[in-house]
C-alpha cells in the first residue's frame, strides 16, 4: 500500500525544475524594464521634438493645419507625463528594495 502511494507521489525538485523551465520558455521574449524605460524615454524625446518643430512652424506662419500641432502638443505631454510617473515609481521601488532588511 505505501509502496503504491510513493509511487504515484513526484518528487518536489522535479515539479519545481519543470516550472522553471516553463518559466524560462516563456519569458525569452519578454522586455525587461530598462528596455521599456528606453522605449518610453525615446517616445518622449520624440514626440518633444516634433512639438518644438511643430511650435517653431506655427511661430514661422508655415502650418495649415492647427489640429495636428494641438494634438502633437498633446501627445508631448502624455508621454512625458508617462515618463515622469514612470520614474517615480521606479524609484519607490527601489526605495523599497532598500529599506528591507535581508
Amino acid at each position: 500500500m505505501v509502496n503504491q502511494i510513493n509511487s504515484q507521489i513526484q518528487p518536489l525538485g522535479n515539479l519545481l525544475g519543470n516550472q522553471n523551465a516553463q518559466k524560462d520558455e516563456l519569458n525569452i521574449n519578454a522586455p525587461n524594464f530598462l528596455d521599456v524605460f528606453k522605449s518610453i524615454m525615446g517616445g518622449a524625446a520624440d514626440t518633444q521634438a516634433q512639438k518644438s518643430q511643430d511650435m517653431l512652424d506655427l511661430m514661422l506662419g508655415n502650418v495649415d493645419d492647427l489640429e495636428r500641432i494641438s494634438s502633437n502638443v498633446t501627445k508631448a505631454q502624455v508621454a512625458l507625463e508617462l515618463l515622469v510617473n514612470t520614474r517615480n515609481v521606479a524609484l519607490e521601488a527601489y526605495n523599497e528594495i532598500i529599506k528591507m532588511s535581508i
